[in-house]
């Protein structure tokens, strides 16, 4: 069935609709964050930076905050508008990534200023995505050379959890999803015309290079590998001139982009998150080789959720398909992959696998970007499957599959980030106290915080006995051959609060113990109840006790338990889903 281009247009406008009304349905819903997106507000909007040891050292002294003087490290000031200055500075401080991103978040937040609000980081995102999926579509066109398979592979990544989570998730990934689509567009554009490339296709790539790569570094390593598939079909055709005119204007692009933010060098070749990110390496062997295997089942797991309807069992079955299709069609059928397939292959299949390999978390997040073109992979290959049914009639099967999978997976799936299980935000007191440790959870909570009155930080050195055994367990149960390197590494973080575990680093943790400051704080005493979050990673029992013998309190209520890390199986889905990090209590007099 033929579809023109104006129809195919109309069409995609539907879908992009569609696709925005359940991410705003579901940002709707979204009552909490993750501790990343209310950093990501304060590296945009604040001259206060939460990571800095001042402001750290500031926020846990044990002085009472108003709402508003919380609000201040979040919401951008009447002084800081459109400050792309301070937003360069502060991802100097940050160390981790680029700056552009960032001052798409601090412009959009500059025209309501004073205004913490979960909506204005996602006008950045909703934008960007919609864009996102309009050159999903033209790839799927240029791929496949039909404007209805281009629909139905475009609609089953708009119409998935994968496509909402990315767009809900108030960081930089829709924004870096965008530039991958943009920059294997351009190419595969470039491609098409041979060696007669216009200059406006190398402007083009020119400006996608160079903002990809000041918004997240990842984008380097997709760029590397359609550069790689663009290199050997070049050179296999001998379009030389072209394949000249490509790599100089990629260079040229990362020149610049280097030119506007020499610190990435830093960042890249020197932080965790970077080449640094591969630091697991130097553990034992066999640490090494169980862990890879633990962390490919989790990226699988990750995958599932996003576009198998959270059945691992269906995204093996799919895979298994899309082997036997390929083993099918290529020795029985003598039929090759066509070229432009293996521009969405070699990045999404090698991209995903190699970020499972070495990213530092076990996230989402990080393979966000693939996720467009591992959906178009998989519907291009059961359309070719679809094809092979002589009856025209019966190829409505797979966009009727995608569909109803598209429905049920929004019934049945909840993406992350949305949170909205906790009772924290129907408080029980106008003041909260909050005792934590040198991890700083408290940048979990300050979006909670600005519903009291007051709020007062202080940090203990009470830290819990048995944390690194539960961590330990936890890896051991799932296949991990730890020889107690994982629990040592979680042991130097509880005790410095950065993961060095050296001596100064003990010591400063030791003159950062604020909870003393309870002793003389005669306004807390004076109070008849309290809200008071105690982290998980404190001892709650002597804390509970010592906030008794200090303030006065008599009794406690649990408000509400931290989750269990038990009921993960990715210790990162405990992060992504707990509300807090802590055990919260009412005490009363």
């Amino acid at each position: 069935m033929k579809i023109s281009n104006k129809a195919a247009y109309a069409v995609l406008t539907v879908l992009i609709i569609l696709s925005l009304a359940a991410s705003c349905f579901f940002m709707n819903t979204k009552l909490g964050y993750h501790e990343d997106e209310l950093l990501n507000y304060n590296l945009a909007n604040s001259p206060q930076l939460l990571l800095e040891d001042s402001v750290k050292n500031e926020l846990s002294s044990g002085k009472p905050m108003t709402p508003d003087d919380i609000k201040g490290y979040l919401a951008v000031s009447d002084n800081n508008r459109f400050n792309y200055g301070m937003v360069y500075q502060n991802q100097i401080v940050d160390g981790v990534h680029p700056p552009f991103y960032y001052s798409l978040v601090n412009t959009v937040c500059s025209f309501f200023p004073n205004t913490f609000n979960k909506w204005l980081g996602f006008i950045v995102n909703a934008v960007m995505m919609a864009a996102a999926l309009v050159l999903l579509f033209r790839i799927g066109k240029r791929v496949s050379g039909s404007n209805l398979y281009a629909l139905i592979a475009a609609g089953g990544y708009a119409l998935s959890i994968a496509c909402v989570t990315t767009t809900i998730y108030l960081r930089m990934y829709a924004v870096l999803t965008f530039f991958v689509l943009a920059f294997l567009a351009v190419t595969l554009r470039i491609y098409d015309r041979k060696n007669e490339v216009k200059i406006i296709d190398l402007v083009l790539m020119l400006v996608t290079v160079t903002l990809g790569i000041l918004t997240q570094y990842y984008f380097v390593v997709f760029a590397g590998l359609i550069g790689l598939v663009f290199l050997i079909f070049s050179i296999k055709d001998k379009h030389i001139k072209t394949l000249v005119k490509y790599i100089i204007t990629a260079v040229a692009g990362a020149g610049i982009a280097l030119a506007v933010y020499p610190n990435m060098l830093m960042q890249v070749l020197g932080s965790d998150r970077g080449v640094g990110s591969t630091g697991s390496l130097s553990i034992d062997f066999i640490t090494v080789f169980t862990y890879v295997g633990y962390k490919l089942l989790t990226y699988v797991q990750v995958l599932s959720k996003d576009m198998f309807l959270g059945q691992q069992w269906l995204f093996f079955l799919c895979a298994f398909c899309m082997i036997a299709a390929f083993v099918y069609f290529r020795f029985v059928k003598k039929q090759k992959t066509p070229r432009k397939a293996w521009f969405l292959i070699v990045p999404g299949v090698f991209y995903f696998i190699g970020i499972a390999l070495i990213s530092p978390f076990n996230s989402d997040r990080y393979v966000m970007a693939s996720m467009p073109m591992l959906s178009m992979i998989f519907i291009f290959g059961f359309i070719k499957l679809v094809n092979l049914i002589k009856n025209p009639k019966l190829h409505i099967i797979l966009p009727a599959s995608v569909l109803i999978a598209s429905a049920i997976g929004f019934i049945c799936v909840k993406p992350y980030y949305t949170y909205g299980t906790s009772t924290l935000y129907d408080v029980k007191t106008k003041d909260v106290l909050f005792v934590g440790t040198p991890m700083q959870e408290w940048n979990k909570n300050l979006d909670k915080f600005m519903l009291y009155d007051t709020t007062t930080i202080v940090q203990t050195s009470m830290n819990i006995d048995g944390l690194v055994d539960e961590i330990e367990d936890f890896a051991t149960s799932r296949g991990v051959v730890t020889n107690g390197k994982i629990g040592s590494m979680v042991d130097s973080f509880i005790d410095s609060g950065s993961g060095k575990g050296d001596a100064e680093s003990k010591e400063n943790n030791l003159k950062s113990t604020t909870i003393q400051t309870l002793e003389n704080n005669s306004t807390l005493k004076s109070k008849d109840k309290l809200t008071v979050y105690i982290s998980r990673l404190a001892d709650n029992k002597a804390v509970i006790d010592y906030i008794q013998k200090t303030l006065g309190f008599k009794t406690q209520t649990l408000i509400e338990a931290d989750k269990s890390l038990e009921d993960y199986y990715n210790w990162y889905d405990y992060f992504v889903e707990t509300e807090s990090y802590c055990n919260v209590y009412e005490f009363t007099k």
